[in-house]
């Protein structure tokens, strides 16, 4: 669900186009949708749209057409780029359950999303498409301009093998290990991941070969026994403030 804040006073639209003043841009399907039927926004209406590749822009509705809107883009409002620092690797669990860790942990902060079909993943065929269009809204709510990727699914052996050899450090959740949040030393210059497991956890087999790794690394996050999507959620947030 898209949300028009008070704080931010504009509706924000993600927009694939290239942005840039006196710009008209035709918004139909969705964002037509949104903008009339649940905004009511007429002519005349100022809203704001962004990307990762040209920053943020104040747009304003010039035309409406039965199916498309047509906004002139009138000025750069900001310009950053904030790469987000952690990729999430991640067993899918069911439905909502799916809904929520992909919304939360976008709003969070996340690089990548890297769904992994573990022995005990619960949820083994995914709507991307649908999934893109939670992570899109749920950036447009939360301020942020980075839209992050979602990538098909791959088996564990898959993530190992491509990981084996890569410079790149992946931190798993075990609910067996006694490494801290403070006691964890995260290489900034490189490509950081935080995996989390399915609702079963990993097979044991699979916890041998994590434990094994010599880029893996695992910590706990206490001794209660975590819903996937919270792990996820609560991994996300300790780690962006440990590095803030």
């Amino acid at each position: 669900m898209r949300y028009k804040t008070e704080l931010m006073s504009k509706i924000r639209l993600f927009c694939k186009e290239t942005l840039e003043e006196k710009k008209h841009i035709h918004l139909l399907g969705d964002d037509f949708h949104y903008l009339i039927n649940v905004m009511r926004c007429e002519v005349g209406y100022e809203i704001l749209l962004f990307n990762e590749n040209n920053g943020e822009y104040s747009a304003k509705i010039i035309d409406k057409k039965k199916k498309s809107l047509i906004l002139e883009v009138i000025n750069r409002i900001r310009y950053e780029k904030i790469l987000n620092r952690f990729n999430l690797i991640f067993c899918p669990p069911k439905s909502q359950k799916l809904d929520t860790l992909v919304q939360k942990c976008t709003e969070i902060g996340v690089n990548k999303f890297i769904p992994v079909i573990s022995d005990h993943t619960e949820n083994r065929k995914l709507n991307i498409n649908r999934l893109k269009k939670i992570i899109k809204e749920a950036v447009e709510q939360s301020n942020q301009i980075y839209i992050p990727e979602f990538y098909s699914p791959i088996s564990f052996s898959e993530l190992i093998k491509k990981y084996e050899t890569s410079s790149s450090n992946i931190f798993f959740a075990d609910i067996q290990s006694d490494i801290s949040f403070s006691n964890l030393k995260i290489d900034t210059t490189k490509s950081n991941s935080v995996f989390i497991g399915p609702e079963g956890d990993f097979s044991a087999g699979e916890i041998d070969i994590l434990r094994n790794q010599d880029n893996f690394f695992s910590f706990s996050l206490g001794k209660r026994i975590l819903r996937s999507e919270t792990a996820a959620i609560a991994s996300l947030v300790l780690l962006n403030n440990l590095n803030n």
